[in-house]
């Protein structure tokens, strides 16, 4: 029997029956019948929370993708279109956005700040349950009477330039049977309108179908009254009919011979590698075969596809394949099978933050997930080879990664120092893989190069599961030291990150004297680099930016539909801010907006405005130094001089006002490129 809580009457503990309490995951259900999975016992202090709706699609329509982008418009409560990008002006938060898969959609936020955390959900949860869905809005967000503009319209002009994208959609479009551009193609959104979008939402943006996954330290009493806001006035009752209307298909792709093995996917996961090899890829052209690429956003289970050429036979390409797969010793397979669970593990954390990576893959793991959720957890050596891939989602069991290094401080003018450590380095790497081969555990690792002032480091990253990473941290502390690279003189410390070592003679200095500005437009493009002498306070350069984002002029070229997206990045190591736009049909006209904006800050803002202001800075430097790999980019920073913690207290209205007015003097003189 179900248990109301007595401080939220409308929210009950599902029946012990219906709970899964030694994963951890304790179950609630809102009397509308929306289910809340939260993860008990999350040790950590950030809070990550999911809110995924089922959203299937059969056609090209892209009618979950153009939903996804118009229910952020504004809702009963926030009526403004440009709550959603005050909010991320505003909000002290690592993540907060939503994304359209091919069988659900996903509005997820996270953070350390518990009233960011919870103004964001509340703001999400009433948008998904309760959106306007305004025509108006309609030809700005999704696209124009003209076919010509609106934010979803220009991504996908902006995808299609993309050669990768292309091949994707040619491939999906072949395959059998055939798989939805479920994002939608600029073809196709333009046969949409609002009312499409009104009948889908009512069918399936239910309470009913929703889950609502959340993990970390949330104040749980106030998040339910957070949520019950928007529920308690929305309806249980969706659709009974599918939406009226045809099913829209993209034009048709350029014709090709198209073959799939129906090999399940960890074993493709595992043969692609090996069939990628020089000997293999020869030995496919002799055949007339062309291995394509394994996965993609369409097709997001692994799969063996090949385009043959017209006198290819498909039973030699099959023997071929066959005979690869059973030559491939058991090691190998486990090995490789497993590296792309954790390759796509690393690509989720490095789009959506460890936290919604580890909350998504927890989930995952508990025998109540729903298809499209729950994680494949097949060992490839006990399941049988032949077997058809999945046309939907696909989520792999890759457990949370973390990231060790090996670091290098060197002067930026040192060659010689510089060859010996770049040799050392690739020792270390090969030194790894070797070990990790041995253990039968693989990791995902490369080299790298960071520039800051006068100084360059050098690097050897590796992510790996975070319960290997101590045997990893062992290995290096008692295998590799000081005594391989005897000739540098530098100090070393072994420390949680992994090692680090400063050559004699690296000490950062910072730079002195003004602004310096780089200024770029592309064709669909603007990029505008701010350089700052460290002599003003990374505080203020952080509230500047986040104050240009949150002007009327900013949000209004953003939400006329002129471009996709319009972002603000800080990087610490360099000093430099950057503004960008993407997919941008007039970049100038951009420029002028972020002139614009500029100018008007150099007018002081009032105390609550700059409280507000520090409290989006603060959100931006955590976006870029806790969201993904935060012990790794704060050893990084370290090495530098700099940190990630930025000191907001001594930014004042004025100073943010002088600010400005040296960056809009900087932008009179910028170096063109």
């Amino acid at each position: 029997m179900a248990i109301r809580n007595p401080a939220a009457s409308d929210w009950m503990l599902l029946p012990p029956g219906e709970q899964q309490l030694e994963t951890g995951w304790v179950g609630y259900r809102h009397v509308t019948g929306m289910v809340h999975w939260h993860y008990a016992a999350a040790d950590e202090n950030r809070l990550s929370a999911a809110l995924v709706l089922p959203t299937p699609v059969e056609d090209d329509s892209g009618i979950t993708h153009a939903l996804e982008h118009m229910v952020l418009r504004g809702s009963s409560r926030y009526t403004d279109p440009e709550t959603f990008l005050n909010l991320r002006a505003e909000l002290a938060l690592l993540e907060f956005n939503a994304t359209t898969q091919k069988e659900s959609t996903r509005f997820h936020l996270s953070g350390y700040d518990p009233t960011s955390a919870l103004r964001g959900l509340g703001f999400m949860t009433d948008c998904v349950f309760q959106p306007l869905l305004l025509e108006e809005d309609f030809a700005q967000e999704v696209v124009d009477e003209k076919g010509e503009n609106g934010a979803l319209y220009r991504e996908l002009t902006a995808y299609m330039k993309l050669a990768a994208f292309r091949e994707a959609t040619a491939l999906a479009m072949q395959s059998t049977p055939r798989a939805p551009l479920y994002g939608g193609m600029p073809e196709t959104v333009k046969q949409l309108d609002i009312t499409a979008l009104r009948r889908y939402h009512h069918r399936y943006y239910r309470p009913q179908h929703a889950l609502l996954l959340t993990a970390g330290t949330w104040p749980m009493v106030a998040l339910w009254h957070q949520v019950s806001k928007t529920l308690k006035d929305v309806g249980g009752v969706g659709l009974t009919t599918p939406p009226a209307g045809s099913l829209f298909a993209a034009s048709k792709a350029p014709a090709m011979r198209l073959v799939t093995l129906p090999y399940a996917p960890q074993w493709a996961a595992a043969l692609h590698p090996t069939l990628s090899a020089p000997r293999c890829q020869q030995q496919l052209r002799q055949l007339g075969a062309t291995l394509l690429p394994l996965s993609s956003d369409f097709q997001p289970t692994p799969q063996l596809h090949f385009s043959l050429a017209d006198d290819a036979d498909t039973e030699t390409l099959t023997r071929f394949v066959e005979d690869s797969a059973r030559r491939m010793p058991s090691r190998r397979v486990s090995w490789q099978s497993r590296y792309q669970a954790l390759k796509t593990g690393q690509d989720m954390a490095r789009r959506w933050g460890d936290g919604l990576q580890r909350l998504y893959h927890g989930f995952a793991q508990t025998p109540f997930a729903p298809p499209f959720l729950a994680a494949d957890k097949d060992d490839p050596l006990l399941t049988a080879k032949e077997r058809e891939g999945g046309q939907g989602e696909w989520c792999p069991s890759c457990p949370p990664l973390t990231r060790l290094a090996i670091l290098v401080r060197l002067s930026a003018r040192d060659t010689t120092t510089r060859e010996a450590i770049e040799r050392w380095l690739v020792l270390c790497q090969q030194r790894t893989l070797r070990w990790a081969w041995m253990q039968g555990k693989p990791v995902i690792g490369g080299l790298g190069e960071w520039q800051s002032a006068n100084i360059r480091l050098l690097g050897y990253t590796v992510d790996v599961p975070e319960d290997e990473a101590a045997a990893l941290r062992h290995f290096w502390h008692h295998q590799l030291g000081a005594d391989e690279v005897s000739a540098v003189d530098g100090e070393w410390e072994h420390a949680a990150h992994g090692i680090s070592l400063s050559v004699r003679g690296s000490i950062p200095v910072f730079r002195a004297g003004t602004i310096m500005v780089s200024h770029k437009d592309d064709a669909d493009a603007m990029h505008v680099t701010l350089s700052f002498p460290h002599t003003i306070d990374a505080g203020d350069i952080a509230v500047f930016g986040q104050a240009v984002m949150a002007t009327s002029m900013m949000k209004k070229r953003r939400l006329g539909g002129r471009c996709y997206s319009l972002t603000v990045a800080l990087d610490l190591l360099s000093y430099e801010l950057t503004f960008e736009s993407v997919a941008d049909s007039d970049p100038a006209v951009t420029f002028i907006a972020l002139l614009h904006a500029i100018e008007s800050l150099t007018e002081p803002l009032t105390q609550s405005e700059l409280e507000t202001r520090c409290q989006g800075g603060l959100g931006l430097v955590s976006a870029r130094y806790n969201k993904h790999c935060a012990r790794f980019l704060k050893a990084l920073l370290a090495l530098a001089g700099q940190s990630p913690a930025v000191d907001f207290s001594q930014v004042t209205p004025a100073s943010l006002s002088e600010l400005a007015c040296h960056v809009l003097k900087a932008l009179k003189h910028p170096t063109l490129h």
